[in-house]
């Protein structure tokens, strides 16, 4: 038996990716009025983000129940020597707390080793996925949880939006901060200080955001890993990714991934944004 990986849909990893590492993944849900869905799983992205720009009311988004958890640590009785459960920000959503709660009440008979992120998206996608190479690899509990955090140690995030009001209306943001944005015509570059959103730069236009998350990227130095992040435009991401190629090892290139709903919710349409990891 081996240490397994539990994480949420928060993390953005590609399902290819998870089943390969043999990572657990736990879904949050996405709710549009009384109909609710499973990030993921029964709401994928372009259905989600159809409804999202069509639609006046705004989706919201929940953490995963505890049960949800409880069921996910027992199924992992007969394989798991212990557990690392890697969570989204516990500052933007109530999913760690969930996941703690089970901790009480499952059958595993292991040690669940909890980490709250502080991140969102592949912030801390890249150290799950780290966590889980070193654990195929028989890293014990300890290791596998210096690995996840040695990653999260040294990754940063950019987000630039093309609009504030999708952040407001989920409560991510103040409305006067928002307000500020829209009068402004602000298109602004957050980051993630300690597990909140912060303001990282205001841009006046897009395509200046662009040049902006360039120069971000830059000031990471050389980067072992690297993902874009998009929310509708997939053509703005791959550009983007080809100018990271230089950043990183020879042969290695960025990831391209889409925002999930539960995070793109938070985000709207036109989200371009960036995660590195410093080598």
């Amino acid at each position: 038996m081996t240490v397994r990986i539990v994480t949420d849909s928060g993390a953005d990893i590609p399902e290819e990716i998870c089943s390969e590492l043999g990572i657990v993944v736990v879904p949050l849900t996405v709710s549009f009025g009384i109909d609710s869905y499973q990030d993921g799983v029964d709401l994928k992205g372009d259905e989600f983000y159809r409804r999202l720009i069509e639609n006046d009311a705004m989706p919201t988004t929940s953490q995963p129940a505890v049960g949800s958890f409880v069921e996910a640590y027992d199924a992992l009785k007969e394989s798991a020597a212990d557990v690392l459960s890697i969570h989204v920000s516990s500052k933007l959503s109530g999913t760690l707390n969930s996941a703690t709660q089970a901790t009480s009440q499952t059958n595993l008979g292991s040690e669940i080793r909890l980490l709250d992120s502080k991140q969102v998206s592949m912030g801390f996608g890249f150290s799950v996925m780290a966590a889980a190479e070193a654990a195929n690899q028989g890293a014990s509990l300890e290791e596998t949880a210096a690995v996840a955090q040695s990653t999260l140690d040294r990754t940063s995030v950019f987000v630039l939006l093309d609009t504030l009001k999708y952040l407001e209306k989920g409560g991510r943001m103040g409305k006067a901060s928002a307000i500020f944005g829209t009068v402004l015509q602000i298109k602004p570059i957050l980051t993630l200080n300690e597990g909140v959103i912060a303001i990282q730069q205001k841009i006046r236009t897009f395509r200046k955001g662009i040049q902006s998350l360039s120069q971000l990227v830059d000031a990471c130095g050389p980067l072992e890993r690297a993902a874009v992040l998009y929310t509708t435009d997939s053509s703005a991401a791959v550009n983007f990714s080809e100018k990271l190629k230089g950043s990183l090892p020879e042969g290695s290139a960025p990831w391209t991934v889409r925002l999930s709903p539960a995070i793109g919710t938070h985000g709207g349409p036109g989200v371009l944004g960036v995660v590195c990891v410093s080598a």
